[in-house]
């Protein structure tokens, strides 16, 4: 580690100690749509009318029904049939995908790095969701798991302008990468408690690096894990090694998943897939 990424790294450490990191609060929308759902009297008429209430998620909710990624024969032309084409479940995922990357994806500092660490994140989501369905297991807050893993990075370059001050962001990328890199974790778990998510999110941000570490929700932490990888073999980028398909069927998150070869290949195929509703959300 270099000085000037030590130096960095430290700089972040402090402000994560300190609690001075600026924390977007969760939209009141997102957060009253996750809780419908969650109701078991809510049909598509109820969350419609919470959707209306906000113009963006509204829109972005009718694009994504529309997209290449879910559109049926016939297109949808309001809220309460893109609803229902899409189910609860989806409409969760589109809601909070749309607040968060609103809230903190949005540093024009950082904007091509965002950008970047949105992708993986979207595609993060997708295959921690789809690892829960081939393994058979509960997919309700996966896609949410994979969406948020990465969020402290988010985070930290939100914050850099505000860390480095508006007149010294001439730090290498490299270096910038390296220290968001060594505090992500710490800056995801602030926001895991201020927004206060539920428990297995917060510790798929956590632990999905170190899934044995997780005290409660190891399965997701390593499902994640796998995501994650997955996620980098499908769209490289600068947030992580690319495995080659060699090293991923070599990885040991596979056996604490009992997932076997045929079930790996199954996942890298549905690449075009992930790549596709990656585009609906952006």
């Amino acid at each position: 580690m270099t000085t000037a990424t030590s130096d960095l790294s430290r700089l972040f450490a402090r402000q994560i100690d300190e609690k001075k990191l600026n924390l977007p609060t969760m939209p009141g929308t997102a957060a009253e749509v996750m809780e419908l759902c969650q109701l078991e009297d809510t049909d598509a008429a109820k969350l419609s009318a919470v959707i209306h209430r906000d113009q963006t998620i509204a829109s972005h909710v009718l694009r994504v029904a529309n997209s290449a990624a879910y559109a049926g024969q016939m297109p949808c032309a309001s809220l309460q049939q893109a609803v229902s084409r899409l189910g609860m479940q989806l409409i969760t995922e589109v809601a909070m995908a749309v607040s968060v990357r609103g809230r903190i994806f949005g540093n024009k500092t950082c904007a091509e790095l965002l950008a970047a660490l949105w992708k993986h994140s979207v595609l993060t989501g997708f295959y921690t969701k789809e690892i829960a369905r081939l393994r058979r297991r509960n997919v309700e807050i996966a896609f949410l798991c994979g969406l948020l893993h990465d969020v402290g990075k988010a985070v930290l370059l939100d914050n850099v302008d505000r860390v480095l001050g508006k007149n010294e962001l001439t730090v290498p990328v490299g270096y910038l990468l390296n220290a968001v890199h060594e505090q992500h974790v710490e800056a995801g778990a602030l926001l895991a408690s201020e927004w206060k998510l539920p428990e297995q999110i917060a510790e798929a941000i956590g632990h999905h690096h170190e899934y044995v570490t997780a005290p409660r929700f190891a399965d997701m932490a390593m499902t994640v894990c796998l995501a994650d990888q997955l996620s980098h073999l499908v769209a490289p980028g600068p947030f992580g090694k690319a495995p080659d398909e060699e090293e991923l069927r070599a990885h040991p998150v596979l056996e604490g998943l009992n997932l076997y070869p045929d079930q790996l290949e199954e996942l890298i195929n549905k690449r075009d897939r992930a790549l596709l509703v990656t585009e609906s959300l952006r």
